[in-house]
């Protein structure tokens, strides 16, 4: 279980997290949701300790962040990470250096199910394409946690769609995937909890399902709600 507890950031003279705490479990689809500049790109990289707190603690497995986290838990960022000289093959490469985790045949799988090239350039490659390589780096280690931030901003609507299909495979099956994401359309049937961030703060954080039967609610009105008041 991803466990955050009373996050608070401050950028400057900007309050971008003001006592956020909220939990993602394996075998769940979590999703963050808020507007732009909300801190949920930044509660990732916390997670992932890459943006200091100013106050409050995280915890993966009841673990604060260490090197070994690593191996745990994988980063889908917004962009692709790699150098834009690297070949895709020699991205693969990279990561199966580093990660212990790194699983081979899994990379090799979804390489083929995006239709990618290994002897593509990463600087020459489309934003949907892009986007899709980051899923290949980001899903071929055997992690117990996901994290994405944004992966269906700016892509078409055909490799949305294909991305999509990845949230209902057995690539995530067993693992607790943590999202940031504006566009759930794509995605909303697939959703366990949605945790609301609004003026640095949680908003709601709803059981999907339970609000769907007991409410007659899907997430899209329970944003509205928040957002539009």
């Amino acid at each position: 279980m991803i466990h955050v507890e009373n996050a608070h950031k401050r950028y400057r003279l900007r309050k971008v997290l003001d006592g956020v705490s909220f939990t993602a479990q394996k075998g769940q689809i979590t999703c963050l949701i808020g507007m732009n500049g909300a801190g949920k790109s930044t509660l990732l990289k916390a997670i992932m300790g890459l943006t200091p707190l100013s106050k409050g603690s995280i915890r993966v497995d009841g673990v604060q962040s260490s090197r070994e986290l690593y191996e745990k838990v994988s980063f889908i960022p917004d962009h692709t990470a790699m150098p834009g000289g690297y070949r895709l093959e020699e991205g693969l490469r990279f990561m199966a250096d580093y990660y212990h985790s790194w699983n081979e045949a899994r990379a090799a799988e979804l390489m083929t199910f995006f239709n990618l090239n290994e002897g593509d350039r990463v600087g020459n490659l489309s934003k949907g394409m892009a986007a899709k390589f980051g899923l290949v780096l980001g899903l071929a280690a055997d992690t117990e946690f996901v994290l994405m931030d944004e992966p269906f901003s700016g892509i078409d609507l055909f490799s949305r769609e294909l991305i999509g299909e990845v949230f209902s495979s057995r690539l995530i099956e067993d693992r607790g995937v943590l999202i940031t994401t504006h566009e759930i359309d794509e995605i909303e049937h697939l959703l366990d909890r949605a945790v609301l961030l609004k003026d640095g703060k949680v908003a709601r954080d709803i059981d999907c399902e339970q609000v769907r039967d007991e409410e007659g609610k899907s997430v899209l009105d329970v944003m509205r709600e928040v957002y539009r008041t």
